[in-house]
C-alpha cells in the first residue's frame, strides 16, 4: 500500500511538472493598461495658486480661464470747436479720436461693446521658482459710442509673456505703473499700460524678502494699437502713447523706455515708487530742424487695506512727467480723449515735444493725482468711487503758438453686484470737466456757419453698464 501511495503521488507530481512547462511555453495575454487619468494639480505664483490639470506626459500645470462680457454705453454730445492737423484752428463740430468730424446729429450717444477673453497659464516647479508661460487673446464687437472695436469686430493679444527666477519677457504689464486704469472700464489719470497697449518688456525683478522687491525693465515705446491719426489735433505715430503736435514727425527709436521700481506687498497693503528714462527724437518737416532729448517721469502710490471692514481699500496715486506725457497719465484718461470728452469742448495739447517752425522746440510738463476707494457691502455688493486731478504746462513756445495749458477732473463711481458665482452685473458713470487756456496763436475765424469763438471749457459723462460671465 505504500508503495502504491508513493507511486501515485509520483505520477501526480510528474503531471504537474510537464503541465507547468508547457504552459510556460504558451504566449501571455497582458491585461489592458490602465488609462491615464486627469491630475488635478496646484502650482502657487506670486502668492497666488494656479490651479489646472497636467498635460499627459509632462509636469507642467495647465490652465484655461477667461470672460466673455456683453456691454451697452452712451453719453452727452454736443458741438465744438477743434484743432485740425496742419497746426492751425478751424472751427468745427467737436470729435473725439473714435469719431469723425460731424455735426452732433451724425455723432452717437449710445453704443455696444462685446468681448471674448481667451486666457492660458503653463506652469511648472523647477528649482529656482516656477516657470510660467501666460497668454491672453481677446475678441472685440462694438459700433457706436464709446466702444472697444472700430464699428465693428476685431481680435488681438492683449499679453503674451514668460516669467522664471525674477525674469519676465514678451507682452506684459508695464512696471512703471501703480496701479493701471482704475476701477471702471474707463480709465482715471494713471499711467495704465496694464490693462491696456501693454508694452513689450525684458525685465528682471529681485525680491529681497518680506513682500519688498525691485524690479529694472526695458520696455517698448510703441502703443499697440495706436497708428497715424492725420485728423485730428495730435499724431499718435509712435512714443509713449502720445505723439507730437504740429509739423513733427517721430523719430527712429535708438533705446527703450528705462523703467525701475520699488514695491512692498504686505497685509496692510502695497506701496510702490517708480521712475522712467524716456529718450525724445522727432523732426519738423516745417524748419527741418530736429529734436533728441531725455524726458523723464516718476510715479508713486499707496493702498490701504481696511482691517475694520473686510474688502475694503483705500489708493492713493500720483505722477508727474517732463517730456514724457503718456507716463503723466492723462492721455488714458476716459477713452484717451484728452479732455474732449465725448467731443465736448476743445483737446488739451498733449505731446511730448511740439516744433515752433522756426527752429525750436517747445516741451511740456504733465502731473495727475488720484485718489479712491472700494467697499465690499456684502458677499454680493461692492461699491467703488474714484476721483483724478491733472494739469499740462508748455515751456518755450513761440509768440504765435498753438499749444495751450490745460487741466482737467474725473470723478466717478462704479456698482457691482455679483448673485452667484462667476457673474457680475457692473454699473458705471464718470464725469469729466476740463479746461484749456486760449493760445496766442489762435484766430477766431472758421469754416461758414460754425461758431468760432475758442471753448475753453469741456464736459461730459459716460455711462455704462456690463454683464460679464467669467470661467
Amino acid at each position: 500500500m505504500t508503495l502504491f501511495k508513493s507511486l501515485l503521488l509520483g505520477s501526480a507530481a510528474g503531471l504537474v511538472a510537464v503541465s507547468a512547462a508547457q504552459a510556460a511555453d504558451l504566449p501571455t495575454r497582458k491585461g489592458p493598461v490602465a488609462a491615464e487619468y486627469v491630475r488635478v494639480c496646484s502650482i502657487t505664483v506670486a502668492g497666488v495658486p494656479v490651479v489646472g490639470f497636467v498635460l499627459p506626459g509632462s509636469d507642467t500645470c495647465f490652465k484655461l480661464s477667461g470672460y466673455i462680457t456683453g456691454q451697452i454705453e452712451g453719453g452727452n454730445l454736443k458741438t465744438s470747436n477743434a484743432v485740425n492737423y496742419n497746426g492751425t484752428f478751424l472751427a468745427v463740430p467737436g470729435r473725439t479720436s473714435r469719431q469723425s468730424i460731424g455735426g452732433t446729429f451724425n455723432r452717437d450717444s449710445f453704443g455696444w461693446t462685446t468681448r471674448y477673453n481667451l486666457t492660458v497659464d503653463a506652469v511648472s516647479n523647477t528649482a529656482y521658482g516656477p516657470l510660467v508661460a501666460h497668454g491672453e487673446y481677446q475678441f472685440n464687437f462694438g459700433q457706436g459710442f464709446d466702444t472697444t472695436a472700430a464699428q465693428g469686430s476685431d481680435g488681438g493679444l492683449n499679453r503674451a509673456y514668460v516669467t522664471w527666477a525674477g525674469l519676465t519677457a514678451g507682452k506684459a504689464n508695464s512696471f512703471f505703473s501703480f496701479t493701471g486704469g482704475g476701477l471702471a472700464w474707463a480709465n482715471f489719470f494713471s499711467p495704465d499700460r496694464q490693462g491696456f497697449n501693454q508694452p513689450d518688456v525684458l525685465a528682471y525683478t529681485a525680491s529681497f524678502g518680506g513682500g519688498f522687491a525691485a524690479t529694472i525693465s526695458l520696455e517698448s515705446k510703441q502703443a499697440a494699437n495706436l497708428g497715424s491719426n492725420s485728423a485730428g489735433p495730435i499724431i499718435t505715430s509712435g512714443g509713449s502713447n502720445a505723439g507730437f503736435l504740429g509739423s513733427a514727425t517721430q523719430g527712429g527709436e535708438r533705446i527703450p523706455d528705462i523703467v525701475g521700481s520699488l514695491s512692498v506687498h504686505q497685509a496692510w497693503g502695497s506701496a510702490q515708487i517708480s521712475g522712467v528714462a524716456h529718450n525724445v527724437r522727432a523732426s519738423s518737416n516745417f524748419d527741418n530742424t530736429s529734436i533728441d532729448t531725455w524726458g523723464y517721469a516718476i510715479d508713486a502710490g499707496v493702498l490701504f487695506n481696511i482691517p475694520s471692514l473686510p474688502g475694503t481699500q483705500v489708493g492713493l496715486t500720483g505722477a508727474y512727467s517732463r517730456k514724457a506725457t503718456w507716463y503723466s497719465g492723462i492721455p488714458d484718461g476716459m477713452w484717451g480723449e484728452n479732455g474732449q470728452v465725448n467731443g465736448n469742448g476743445q483737446g488739451m495739447a498733449i505731446a511730448d515735444a511740439f516744433s515752433n517752425g522756426n527752429g525750436t522746440w517747445a516741451t511740456p510738463t504733465a502731473w495727475s493725482v488720484t485718489g479712491w476707494a472700494q467697499f465690499t457691502v456684502n458677499p454680493t455688493v461692492t461699491l467703488g468711487l474714484e476721483g483724478s486731478y491733472g494739469q499740462v504746462s508748455w515751456t518755450g513756445q513761440s509768440a504765435n503758438s498753438l499749444l495751450s495749458n490745460s487741466k482737467s477732473f474725473i470723478i466717478g463711481g462704479v456698482a457691482h453686484y455679483d448673485p452667484v458665482k462667476n457673474l457680475d452685473f457692473e454699473f458705471e458713470l464718470l464725469y469729466q470737466s476740463t479746461k484749456t487756456v486760449q493760445p496766442s496763436g489762435y484766430v477766431a475765424s472758421g469754416a461758414p456757419g460754425f461758431t468760432n469763438a475758442w471753448q475753453n471749457n469741456a464736459n461730459g459723462f459716460a455711462a455704462r453698464f456690463e454683464v460679464t460671465r467669467s470661467f
